[in-house]
């Protein structure tokens, strides 16, 4: 493990510009590239943090990915007002969370990377994994795998100052103003002031666990154990069977100290020797096409591949061939592979960001022939509400200029995606409709409304609705106990949107 060391100026740009939205894999697939939050500069967020705060907290939009399962995960895009208090309140204490760059056992770094970003969620290449394997299970007999049950929506919000000043002072010190208690107020300020949980998706909570964590792994280092981590999956290496359960039941012990959990169900011993990496990955790594100029030797390989997910339900089978494949497609090739991935798309809509690489090279002189089967995809995720899915069929159709048929478009809004929606409209084919549910959003709910914060802001920037936060009976019941007025809490909502409108910030451009 590398240990580094930030410019806080880097840090602040990272969060905020490039680790605002889901956008922590090597590739980037978790949202279309369409999306981001590269013109909210720090200087922009600087002014959003200076506005009051509003009491109850915000809200966010949920975005639904889907995993290799097909398992929806809930990830979260803040409101811009609490997620830009939160970056600036960690850029200004970084000293103070500095020790999470210095952990031996942690794979999650935050560290500058060349596209902007300051965290990436990578596993290490396969020659650093095989060496790291070599060298911790020398001389072992057995190793523990486990995790933390719930991981993110378990995070209690009070214990983040327990990690960072310890739990005596932070209990003794009970002043709001004090910066550690500040992290905390800003945590649960994203999240209707709600003390559990941390919004999957942005960096800020991946700092905010490694803050924990990190606490804990130093203790259990110091005692002796020999672990390594990637986010809440710990794997431990002993000598004795005694010495695995051992580390099983002192990880359980300082976990509970911040009220977390061990996954009972993924926890277990096994001994030693273990391959490097799982069967199904050795096996499709050796069966990986030396001419890849032939189709019939591309399609082989994927077939194999889906044969292999079938008795691997525990690994991304499929996904980890198509990327093999598409990283050296060329144009003889791309046109049958992009077909038979789109034939798979949807059963396996992981696969779905994986296409974008190919509809980069595929030949539309003649026309896109694509359409129908993107429909067809599209039509079946959106019952089934996953957000990535719609998305990125969305944006392949929009990037193409494709119609979208009425009972599409319907299902879609139906859905009540924010994402799904913004890429509806995105197709300048259904303003109208898109238009009209926007207006039909309940003006006095101002949690919905935050529900919805990303496609509202489009739609205001296009001048095609009104500010939705400009509504006197939603901060009836949201007024703080000074002498605020309710014109005051309408004005601070207000600025939100017209500061970001007023500095040029889209949150929808070219990357």
């Amino acid at each position: 493990m590398k240990i580094v060391k930030i410019d806080q100026v880097a840090l602040l740009s990272g969060l905020i510009q490039y680790n605002f939205f889901p956008a922590q894999k090597k590739e980037e697939g978790e949202m279309p590239p369409i999306i981001n939050s590269a013109t909210l500069t720090p200087a922009i967020a600087d002014q959003l943090r200076n506005l009051h705060s509003r009491k109850g907290g915000y809200d966010q939009v949920e975005y639904r990915s889907t995993r290799f399962n097909n398992v929806s995960r809930s990830l979260s895009i803040p409101h811009p007002v609490p997620y830009s208090k939160l970056c600036y309140a960690i850029q200004d204490n970084w000293k103070e969370f500095e020790y999470i760059t210095q952990s031996t056992n942690s794979f999650i770094t935050p560290e500058p990377h060349s596209d902007g970003r300051i965290l990436v969620m990578d596993y290490e290449n396969a020659q650093q994994k095989i060496e790291r394997h070599v060298d911790l299970t020398c001389s072992k007999k057995f190793f523990v795998e486990t995790d933390i049950s719930n991981f993110f929506p378990s995070i209690y919000s009070h214990s983040i100052p327990w990690a960072l000043v310890g739990f005596d002072e932070a209990k003794k010190q009970r002043d709001h103003k004090l910066w550690f208690n500040q992290i905390d107020k800003c945590v649960r300020a994203m999240k209707r002031d709600e003390t559990n949980g941390v919004p999957i998706g942005p960096a800020t909570s991946n700092i905010i666990s490694e803050a924990i964590l990190v606490r804990i792994d130093t203790i259990l280092k110091a005692e002796g154990f020999v672990f390594v981590r990637f986010i809440d999956d710990y794997t431990a290496y002993f000598d004795t069977y005694e010495e695995a359960e051992k580390f099983i039941r002192r990880l359980g012990e300082e976990l509970s100290k911040y009220k977390l959990l061990l996954n009972a169900k993924k926890t277990v011993i096994e001994q030693l020797p273990c391959p490097s990496s799982p069967e199904w990955v050795v096996d499709l790594t050796t069966r990986v096409p030396k001419d890849k100029d032939l189709p019939s030797n591309l399609i082989r390989f994927l077939d194999y591949a889906v044969e292999k997910q079938a008795i691997s339900p525990d690994g991304s089978v499929i996904k980890y061939a198509a990327k093999t494949i598409v990283r050296e497609i060329n144009d003889k090739t791309v046109g049958i592979v992009l077909k038979y991935l789109l034939g798979l798309c949807i059963k396996y809509p992981i696969l779905i960001p994986v296409l974008n690489t190919l509809f980069e090279k595929v030949d539309t002189t003649n026309g896109f022939v694509y359409t129908s089967q993107l429909i067809k995809i599209l039509d079946e995720h959106t019952i089934n509400k996953r957000s990535d899915a719609m998305a990125w069929i969305l944006y392949y159709l929009n990037h193409f200029s494709q119609k979208i048929p009425p009972y599409t478009a319907n299902a879609i809004i139906a859905s009540y995606d924010c994402v799904a929606i913004l890429m509806l409209y995105l197709s300048k084919q259904y303003d109208n409709e898109v238009i009209t549910f926007c207006n039909s959003l309940d003006k006095t709910d101002i949690f919905l409304l935050d529900q919805y914060w990303l496609l509202l802001y489009q739609l205001f920037l296009d001048i095609k609705i009104t500010n939705p936060y400009a509504d006197e009976n939603a901060y009836v019941d949201l007024l703080e106990k000074r002498a605020d007025t309710i014109q005051d809490a309408m004005q601070r909502e207000i600025s939100a949107f017209e500061t970001l409108k007023a500095n040029g910030v889209s949150f929808v451009h070219a990357p």
